[in-house]
């Protein structure tokens, strides 16, 4: 006999909002609201978003790059990024706060995308200043998956084996807060855009993609 699925929760006043949340099936760029009151938002558009790309080749930074088995940072997305820290079975570097600071591609860029393998949104990255730096790139990157679900998203998951797979890991996250009183607070803010990487919340790195500069893959694990 089959053990009972557990129930996930939505944050009620997410309704509000959905007029201005595309469907994860249609979306082109699914940003948190300025108008948010749930969660943190990703930074303002700036006025650099009609400088031209690169033309020719453009490098991560290495803090940034993919490794399939030995990524350079240790960090779990589901974070906040002051919790990353230098891997040292890549290199033995340190991690001074300045290179957070460092763009996050050379040549730098005003704007990057980030696109996850089965991840219904893609995240479109402003700059703080004139180029996207690595500590912008991480920050939009937590910021993003922070951010609330609407009930008509997590409906379009195709299966239910995928349901219960964000139900569960919906439940892991909450179960992981630091006291009760916290899991209850995460259960009652409800499931979060994290929940949908169903467990994969290790930071491997960016790779290229054939779409432009601007575009990059995030790997996890």
């Amino acid at each position: 006999m089959s053990s009972p699925r557990k129930q996930v929760r939505f944050n009620d006043d997410n309704i509000f909002y959905s007029p201005k949340t595309p469907s994860p099936a249609f979306s082109e760029s699914s940003l948190p609201s300025s108008g948010d009151s749930s969660g943190p938002c990703t930074p303002p558009q700036n006025n650099y978003a009609s400088l031209p790309l690169p033309d020719g080749p453009v490098a991560i930074h290495p803090l940034l790059a993919f490794h399939p088995f030995v990524p350079p940072i240790i960090y779990d997305a589901s974070l906040p990024p002051h919790m990353l820290a230098p891997n040292m079975h890549a290199s033995p570097m340190s991690l001074p706060a300045r290179v957070l600071e460092e763009p996050a591609t050379q040549p730098s860029m005003h704007t990057m995308t980030l696109v996850i393998d089965q991840f219904p949104w893609r995240l479109t990255i402003p700059s703080t200043k004139h180029f996207v730096s690595v500590r912008d790139l991480l920050e939009a990157l937590y910021y993003f998956l922070r951010h609330p679900v609407l009930p008509s998203e997590y409906n379009t998951l195709p299966t239910q084996t995928l349901k219960d797979e964000v139900s569960i890991a919906f439940h892991n996250r909450c179960g992981r807060a630091p006291s009760k009183e916290a899991a209850d607070e995460q259960h009652q803010k409800g499931v979060k855009r994290v929940d949908f990487l169903r467990g994969r919340t290790r930071f491997m790195g960016l790779s290229s993609t054939k779409v432009g500069p601007d575009v990059w893959i995030l790997n996890l694990a």
